[in-house]
């Protein structure tokens, strides 16, 4: 049946998920734009007829493609700015999630396989994306040499060294040990490219520095030179706020904590 007469296109593909990830990285600005060593591992729970054999030989493979649904953009853009461009770029020309079809392709590493299960390692997908496929890391015919991406070489912005002072390493520990994980990846992601972008994140000058926000924190920071150093970390609510009960982000506790442990 080739679709005549029933309305179907037979040129679109309707696409239905395998299964969905399960992971800690809920909002977009908690994942890596590329999967590295701050990402968190996940879990891909697989839902679908059949899939215990689909999966047969799957844990021999220490490396798989994952293709999957960009489940937070609704509309695409041909022209995109990246984290690392000073201009806009073609979007066919960019990893950006703002595409004609939401799917994304990214490899990440198959730690185990159990069941329906497949615990994954580090990787920048979020909680509740679709994944669509998947299939094995070929490295004799995905790895290739001599490629090359033009407008990286011309219109990139040189990559900062960040430094943290030691009262901010002991800030940045004392929230981990809270349970705040995800802010210290959140800042060397954001600031190092073109850090003090307005346009790209929320950034402000404020007197002799910048401030950087992560939902109700505020990150101070100066800039010499290729460096960016992280002077201080901050509650963005006022004395009010923390006194008020409402508490949309469930975190008043963690910052009024905060505030006793550095004597603010």
């Amino acid at each position: 049946m080739n679709g005549e007469g029933s309305g179907m296109n037979p040129l679109e593909l309707v696409l239905k998920p395998i299964g969905f990830i399960k992971s800690s990285q809920i909002e977009p600005y908690q994942a890596a734009r590329q999967p590295d060593e701050l990402s968190e591992s996940a879990t891909l729970m697989l839902q679908g007829p059949n899939f215990i054999q689909a999966v047969q030989d799957l844990s021999g493979c220490s490396h798989v493609w994952l293709i999957f649904g960009f489940h937070h953009n609704q509309n695409w853009k041909p022209l995109v700015q990246t984290p690392r461009s000073d201009r806009k770029i073609g979007v066919f020309a960019t990893r950006a999630p703002y595409r004609p079809n939401p799917l994304g392709l990214t490899c990440v590493q198959l730690l185990s396989v159990h069941g329906t299960e497949l615990q994954l390692g580090p990787n920048d997908l979020l909680d509740g994306t679709p994944i669509y496929d998947i299939k094995p890391y070929l490295a004799e015919s995905d790895r290739l040499e001599n490629t090359s991406v033009a407008w990286l070489g011309e219109s990139i912005h040189p990559r900062m060294n960040i430094s943290f002072s030691p009262s901010v390493t002991e800030e940045l520990d004392f929230l981990e040990i809270n349970g705040l994980k995800e802010l210290r990846p959140f800042i060397l992601r954001q600031l190092e490219f073109d850090p003090i972008n307005s346009n790209k994140k929320r950034v402000a000058l404020n007197s002799h520095f910048w401030t950087l926000s992560y939902r109700t924190w505020r990150i101070d920071f100066l800039i010499t030179e290729d460096t960016v150093g992280v002077v201080g970390i901050r509650s963005g609510y006022s004395e009010q706020d923390l006194q008020s009960a409402e508490d949309t982000y469930q975190d008043k506790e963690l910052h009024r904590k905060f505030n006793r442990q550095w004597g603010l």
